[in-house]
């Protein structure tokens, strides 16, 4: 049996969440469609009024994917998949994550050759703050729980929209409005 690599434990778990991501959220697509429901009243909706929409958060998923492969191996730089955040639609969304997959699906063991696991990596935040952890440390105690903490997030998306809908079709003219199971 192989030993475990760099590039299989940072790139695999993340391309499979991708693609789980983007079977899930084509659901969605799916349902607003056959449900004839507004696709803008998901994908405008945050979970908290101080929290960002759906589509902000695919952004930020993907985004935590992209990052993986430069971050690991700045090298790789000229490789860097440029994905700007103006998606608005399920459609546009999905292709989004299916690039982002297939640019993950590119890189291969030999670019990270040379990685160790205490290799430094920095990570560099828009608003000039950032950080530096060794390459295995990165991966294990930010891109990983980065990526997904919001596609969990995703999942209790859709949970509750569902929940809501599941709530707002069960109580118009079911005769229970306003009244106990018992009743």
């Amino acid at each position: 049996m192989a030993a475990l690599t760099l590039h299989s434990t940072a790139f695999l778990p993340v391309i499979n969440g991708l693609k789980n991501a983007h079977a899930f959220i084509s659901k969605a697509s799916t349902h607003c469609t056959t449900t004839s429901t507004d696709p803008t009243t998901l994908l405008t909706t945050s979970l908290h009024p101080d929290m960002k929409d759906f589509r902000f958060q695919v952004h930020r998923f993907t985004d935590a994917a992209k990052f993986l492969p430069i971050r690991l191996n700045p090298a790789l730089v000229d490789r860097e998949l440029k994905l700007p955040d103006g998606e608005h639609s399920f459609e546009e969304l999905l292709d989004r994550i299916q690039k982002t997959a297939e640019h993950l699906e590119s890189y291969k063991e030999i670019d990270f050759e040379g990685i160790a696991k205490d290799t430094i990596v920095t990570v560099k935040f828009p608003n000039g703050k950032g950080f530096k952890l060794g390459a295995e440390e990165h991966v294990a105690k930010f891109a990983h729980p980065n990526f997904w903490y919001v596609l969990n997030l995703l999942f209790f998306f859709l949970f509750f929209f569902q929940l809501f809908l599941l709530l707002v079709v069960f109580g118009k003219g079911s005769g229970n409005e306003g009244k106990g199971h018992g009743g």
